[in-house]
């Protein structure tokens, strides 16, 4: 009978879920050093051409407060305004289950950008996928991205904000759209971080 109690407690748990892939494993040392430290990873491309109108990137940071509370604070869409740079407007104007359309206005430095997006929120994946909706007035020719919430630890959490597709249907030089994206991306995950990390409080001084 000892034997076989010894046994059953050395058995492998049944129906156990697999351990999470830890998030970080995929950077370099040395982008691993920068997101340990606070600091806004970024990665750009642009399609070719010396003139390119779109292009695609993502910035990363880490989050000191859990999955799911940065999944909540970010869910309030309509707030982005107030730690969003650039951004002018937030609005939903529509929803249907867990799809929600959010009206956005962004000022450019010189010009002011609408359009409106369809997001798809998964819970489960802590993920909000976004494309513009053409159904509605826009001033982009196309946009889709994605914010993606991984947790590392109980308390610490890697922010994701991709953009997979940005065409202004204007060419501007591959220079400036890089430059653009290169301040505009790392700004915005730094400040949802600020934000997520005040409990929701934190403001941007922009406008």
């Amino acid at each position: 009978m000892v034997a076989m109690l010894a046994m059953a407690s050395s058995a492998p748990a049944q129906n156990q879920p697999a351990p999470r892939p830890d998030p970080l494993a995929r950077f370099t040392p040395a982008q691993k050093q920068q997101l340990l430290q606070g600091k806004a990873v970024f990665e750009y491309k642009t399609d070719s051409g010396d003139k390119a109108q779109s292009g695609y990137g993502r910035a990363m940071i880490i989050i000191a407060a859990p999955a799911n509370t940065c999944f909540d604070i970010f869910s309030r869409l309509e707030e982005q305004t107030e730690y969003f740079p650039h951004k002018t407007g937030s609005k939903i104007v529509n929803t249907d289950g867990n799809t929600v359309w959010l009206q956005n206005k962004f000022y450019f430095y010189i010009a002011e950008v609408f359009y409106t997006s369809k997001y798809t929120i998964d819970r489960q994946k802590l993920r909000f996928d976004f494309e513009m909706d053409k159904g509605y007035p826009h001033d982009l020719k196309e946009s889709s991205g994605y914010f993606l919430f991984e947790p590392i630890d109980r308390n610490r959490t890697l922010f994701t904000y991709g953009v997979t597709k940005l065409d202004t249907g204007v060419p501007v030089p591959n220079l400036i759209t890089e430059f653009l994206s290169s301040r505009d991306l790392p700004a915005e995950v730094t400040n949802v971080k600020k934000r997520i990390e005040s409990g929701g409080k934190w403001k941007t001084s922009w406008p």
